[in-house]
């Protein structure tokens, strides 16, 4: 996508936002400092929004975000489950479900290009249960089978902007790193180098140290080096162990959903 409509400045801060989300504190979901930050680029009058909801169940599990100013609002969830909760009732017929019902979570969902007139989005029946939204943009992240989990930018008056929208393109593949890394910190797990990680997850997939070390062209003995440094990091005495404890929580490229 071109970034005709960003300046260098929204590039340079977007970084920043990045950066400041990596050094926070790991937050109950995301680090508040990206949430802050995306309220800073992307200024919203309701709110910046992370939420993790079980679709099967018509339940959210978490909603974690931030107002204008910022301030921060306290994590709700899990609600209970509501099936006839209108909310439930709606969110397969509207934009909200769109990168559910399409498959396609790497677009950055603008509920503009579905509700082109104030006229449509009056008619989209989810605005009998969120009268207040105008318009909302929606970045999607990887989840487990039947759940869904998104930050969501939302706001009473007016649009979203292309340059919002191609902050949001830039950052939504990001998101997914920064959410594992607060969920490494919150799990207690050791970080570990890339080389390191790499490794684990090729003897997590079975490999022998012969094996990663014929594919990384590198010595076994340096394999060998390296899983000793792991297993020392993560207080454990086999590398089973040590998938075990750290895989679940493995950079996002080579993080696969259970």
């Amino acid at each position: 996508m071109s970034t005709s409509e960003l300046y260098a400045a929204d590039v340079d801060a977007l970084v920043r936002v990045l950066d400041e989300a990596h050094e926070d504190e790991p937050g109950p979901a995301m680090p508040w400092a990206l949430l802050e930050g995306l309220q800073r680029l992307v200024p919203c009058d309701l709110e910046v929004n992370y939420q993790h909801h079980e679709l099967r169940a018509s339940r959210t599990l978490l909603i974690h975000s931030v107002e204008p100013g910022p301030r921060r609002i306290d994590p709700a969830g899990p609600a209970p489950s509501a099936p006839e909760d209108p909310f439930w009732q709606y969110w397969w017929h509207g934009p909200c479900s769109w990168p559910q019902r399409s498959g396609d979570l790497r677009r950055v969902v603008d509920t503009g290009d579905f509700l082109a007139t104030e006229r449509d989005r009056l008619a989209d029946p989810i605005c009998e249960v969120l009268p207040e939204l105008r318009a909302a943009m929606i970045m999607s992240l990887p989840a487990a089978p039947g759940e869904a989990r998104r930050v969501v930018l939302m706001r009473h008056s007016g649009s979203f902007s292309e340059r919002d929208r191609q902050i949001a393109t830039l950052l939504r593949p990001h998101l997914q790193e920064i959410w594992l890394d607060a969920e490494r910190r919150r799990a207690g797990v050791p970080a570990l180098t890339p080389r390191e990680w790499e490794l684990l997850a090729l003897a997590a997939n079975g490999l022998s140290y012969a094996a990663i070390a014929e594919q990384l062209v590198i010595s076994v003995g340096t394999v060998r080096k390296h899983m000793e440094h792991v297993r020392e990091r993560l207080g454990v005495h086999s590398i089973a162990a040590a998938v075990a404890v750290a895989m679940p929580h493995a950079p996002a490229h080579l993080w696969r959903p259970g």
